[in-house]
């Protein structure tokens, strides 16, 4: 992840913070002659999952519930594997809260470089992509439906870094959206002899058809995800708790959940 917000990111993690703490800490960035207020809108719609009360910033997911944060499962099929040479030819994704589908996303996009190891992986050659729409189109249209949404996908690194660097290339801005890897998840909470999707769709009874497309991966992904939901522990209440759990499986949720109700953080009404 680039380093443009990471200090404001981690300083909203630890505590709220003000209009004005937060146009100090974006001088940096904007530049000696940056426009800091025109910064601030950029960052407002970077992805970061942020929330406006009362004249105070909080970083959403040290508040939200797992159950009420709102997920984005996400899968990419491309045709090759850099991301600084190859795209993306078609993106699913699925917006999951409260234990329901919200939306979903799936769209092909245009291309006429399909290796043909590709096509015998995904079934996708360049004949199914005629007429879809250009890349940056689609994307534009992805990080809308994105949003600031946590983004979770199966071996969450290769589909994020791959569209965030589309994205920035195409001068959409890179991502800065919190992520989960439902393979880490897995890995944690499932004894499973292997981790891969389509291992996982047969070992946990999901048996979804037609792997290896987009929108489909990110269905199997969705119920890998579910599973996972149902055996975390219980001293995991907030959405930052279960990112943390994703990194450090080992660390004393129950304690940072006492301290959150002593302190009685949350949003003001």
């Amino acid at each position: 992840m680039p380093k443009r917000y990471e200090k404001i990111i981690a300083t909203l993690q630890k505590r709220p913070l003000s209009e004005n703490e937060i146009l100090t800490l974006l001088l940096p960035v904007a530049g000696l002659f940056g426009d800091t207020q025109s910064e601030f809108e950029i960052f407002k719609n970077s992805g970061i999952p942020i929330e406006v009360a009362h004249e105070r910033i909080y970083y959403r997911p040290n508040l939200t519930p797992i159950a009420q944060e709102t997920f984005c499962i996400v899968d990419i099929e491309t045709n090759g594997h850099n991301p600084k040479i190859h795209a993306p030819i078609e993106i699913g994704a699925i917006k999951f809260s409260n234990g329901k589908i919200i939306d979903c996303f799936e769209s092909f996009v245009f291309n006429t470089e399909i290796p043909e190891y590709i096509t015998e992986i995904t079934g996708i050659d360049a004949g199914m992509l005629e007429g879809a729409p250009e890349l940056p189109k689609v994307l534009e249209a992805f990080k809308l439906f994105l949003g600031d949404s946590i983004f979770v996908a199966h071996n969450v690194g290769f589909d994020y870094e791959f569209l965030s660097q589309a994205l920035e290339y195409y001068g959409y801005g890179y991502l800065y959206n919190p992520r989960l890897c439902t393979i880490k998840l897995s890995q944690r909470l499932i004894q499973a002899p292997r981790y891969s999707l389509g291992f996982l769709n047969v070992f946990l009874n999901i048996n979804h058809s037609n792997l290896h497309r987009a929108l489909q991966d990110s269905k199997t992904a969705l119920e890998v995800f579910k599973i996972c939901l149902e055996k975390l522990p219980s001293n995991l209440y907030t959405s930052n708790d279960l990112l943390e759990f994703e990194k450090n499986p080992k660390a004393n949720y129950g304690k940072h959940h006492k301290e959150r109700q002593k302190s009685n953080t949350q949003l003001p009404k």
